[in-house]
């Protein structure tokens, strides 16, 4: 008993800095706190979603609880939950990147779930909680280890959080790195699904109707984003991946009238290699573009 006391003393240390480094979720909370009941848009999604919007550059009261690896059925459990605070709502985002539909869902035990917990006050654990799953450190020590050490000691990736969750500073990718020279960068790998699961997407696109219909049946606009991909993205998907997330989207839009489609995944007139972080995604610059674009998509509808 003597050695577990300050063994439990320095695990609550570490998460007491761990919480007091800036993030989005912080953000999010307090912005869930103060104005919950007036927001108009709840903006959902992966990384891709997350960078790619800046909600201070609309018009409309928005959130944006996109974020890294998180799936539909990880936006579907935020939105039921949140729902009932959200008087005011009109209009879901969801994400459906390229490769959505054929990549796993987020697992009963994703990490992450221990974030949504402890600043949105959703449980996606699917059973009952328990202490140790409020504590963010816990959830990914490696991870909150490399973030605590770059915050207190090293501050080599400076991030600067708006009001509403986004990261002003969020340039320093790989497209950066590399000085945006694009001969370097159409040289270099990235990372991207090519690797068809037809199981997979009959699971994700059965869910994916759900959300639809949970959407439908609370009369809710649904704008579906399709985030730009820097010219070297393109040609490497996988033409039957690419092809069957196309018809679902195409049948959702026939299907429901309520959904709108929103596609610059091909677009490389208003992208340039600078406003990108890397290949599938956007830095700062790129989602100012992106955000404009997407403020006309909200205007048609509100």
């Amino acid at each position: 008993m003597l050695f577990f006391i300050p063994v439990l003393l320095g695990y609550m240390a570490v998460e007491y800095l761990t919480l007091h480094i800036p993030s989005n979720y912080k953000k999010n909370s307090e912005l869930l706190d103060a104005e919950a009941q007036n927001l108009e848009v709840l903006i959902l999604g992966s990384s891709q979603m997350k960078d790619a919007v800046n909600v201070a550059l609309l018009k409309q009261s928005a959130i944006n609880l996109a974020s890294g690896d998180q799936h539909h059925n990880t936006d579907f459990k935020i939105l039921k939950s949140l729902f009932p605070k959200l008087e005011n709502l009109k209009t879901v985002v969801l994400e459906v990147s390229y490769s959505h539909f054929e990549l796993p869902h987020n697992s009963k035990g994703f990490w992450k779930n221990s974030v949504y917990l402890k600043y949105y006050g959703v449980n996606c654990f699917e059973r009952e909680i328990y202490f140790k799953d409020k504590l963010i450190y816990l959830s990914f020590p490696s991870f909150y280890s490399k973030k605590l050490y770059n915050h207190y000691i090293t501050k080599e990736d400076p991030a600067s959080f708006n009001h509403y969750g986004f990261d002003t500073l969020n340039y320093s990718g790989k497209f950066k790195n590399l000085k945006y020279d694009e001969a370097k960068i159409i040289e270099k790998n990235f990372k991207i699904n090519t690797r068809p699961d037809l199981e997979i997407f009959e699971t994700n696109t059965k869910l994916f109707f759900e959300i639809l219909d949970f959407l439908k049946d609370n009369n809710l606009n649904v704008i579906i984003c399709e985030i730009p991909m820097y010219k070297s993205y393109l040609p490497v998907r996988h033409n039957g991946i690419l092809k069957r997330r196309d018809s679902i989207l195409q049948v959702a839009s026939k299907r429901y009238k309520n959904v709108y489609l929103f596609n610059k995944e091909e677009d490389t007139l208003h992208f340039s290699v600078k406003e990108y972080w890397n290949e599938s995604h956007l830095n700062p610059d790129g989602a100012a573009i992106y955000t404009a674009m997407f403020q006309k998509v909200l205007d048609s509808l509100h």
